[in-house]
């Protein structure tokens, strides 16, 4: 039995078999890529979950929420007047304008007089009067009152508003109706 043989002396069954190996690999190679590729495709439009909040945001208080007492704590006439007009030029809404019940007695600028229900409108009337003195008197209701004192000269700088943002979107509802 006799083998065919070329000029390079290789057997011909050898140099078929390795060129079917080598074409086997390509092709393999080449399947391996493309889905390999088609994966990609797969891994990237699939839905990924989002974080959400179920909180809603507050909003934020603003003067025209603020019920506000005027008292004039001084011996000078007409204070509480001129501070209730500018107190409502600011949007503050005005209850009461008169002599400070507890007589004058405020050395100090401004005294902010609240209950626990009015500590929030109390710390914004605070930002309009920073150098005020803060003074919890357990009052009942959210009525604050502003006693200005001797060395009052007026409102400080309108303070900025900061808005909340919500960094979180709201997390879808289900409703079942049975």
């Amino acid at each position: 039995m006799s083998q065919a043989v070329d000029d390079d002396d290789r057997p011909y069954r050898r140099r078929r078999q390795r060129r079917a190996t080598i074409v086997i690999a390509v092709v393999l190679l080449g399947l391996a890529g493309a889905f390999y590729y088609a994966s990609t495709y797969f891994r990237d439009t699939a839905p990924k979950p989002q974080p959400c909040t179920t909180e809603v945001a507050a909003a934020p208080l603003t003067p025209q929420d603020v019920s506000l007492d005027v008292y004039n704590s001084t011996n000078r006439t007409g204070l509480a007047a001129a501070v209730a007009k500018q107190a409502g030029a600011r949007g503050f809404k005005i209850k009461a304008v008169g002599n400070d019940p507890l007589g004058p007695s405020a050395k100090q600028v401004a005294q902010i007089r609240f209950g626990p229900e009015g500590e929030a409108s109390a710390k914004l009337l605070k930002t309009h009067v920073p150098q005020a003195v803060l003074v919890n008197d357990k009052r009942k209701g959210d009525t604050i009152d502003l006693a200005v004192g001797a060395a009052w000269k007026g409102f400080g700088k309108v303070p900025v508003v900061i808005t909340p943002t919500q960094t979180l979107r709201p997390c879808p509802t289900v409703t079942v109706q049975q």
